[in-house]
């Protein structure tokens, strides 16, 4: 059975898999569901075990830890890998800023790809140092504009 376009046109461009053959990107499309969500949908609770992980193709969701928006995500971004190769639940609220769909990709499906394919493995950590490093830079810019605000620079 043929999978959705939408579903292998959206997982086709997403990092992870940038390096998987078309046959294997066709099995794990035929493995996704697209479902779609509207404004204050609550997609993932921070604390939640994962079972899924997702590519937006449509809308913004916003992260949120501990009730704060930390950033959005929209099309072509993915959620829940995190999640689903450490076994830990999830650290952030996902809450849908605007109506949108996503393709939603099983935790067995997404499991096997990077225990049978290296590459993608590989392209899981090149997206999880991304992640941590613009994390860190944030904090950074936070920490500095902090500091400024408590010590301002003599004329």
């Amino acid at each position: 059975m043929p999978s959705d376009p939408e579903a292998f046109e959206a997982l086709k461009q997403v990092d992870l898999f940038a390096s998987l053959d078309n046959e294997l990107l066709e099995a794990l499309a035929q493995a996704s569901v697209v479902a779609t969500f509207e404004v204050g949908d609550r997609l993932i609770a921070q604390g939640s075990d994962p079972d899924c992980m997702w590519v937006i193709l449509e809308g913004e969701v916003d992260l949120l830890r501990n009730s704060e928006n930390m950033t959005t995500f929209g099309p072509g971004q993915t959620l829940g890998d995190v999640s689903l190769l450490s076994g830990l639940p999830h650290t952030v609220d996902v809450v849908a800023k605007t109506s949108g769909s996503r393709v939603i990709l099983g935790m067995a499906e997404f499991r096997s790809a990077v225990r049978f394919h290296p590459d993608v493995a590989f392209e899981v950590i090149k997206v999880l140092a991304s992640r941590i490093h613009a994390i860190l830079e944030r904090f950074d810019s936070s920490v500095l504009a902090r500091q400024a605000t408590n010590h301002p620079t003599p004329p």
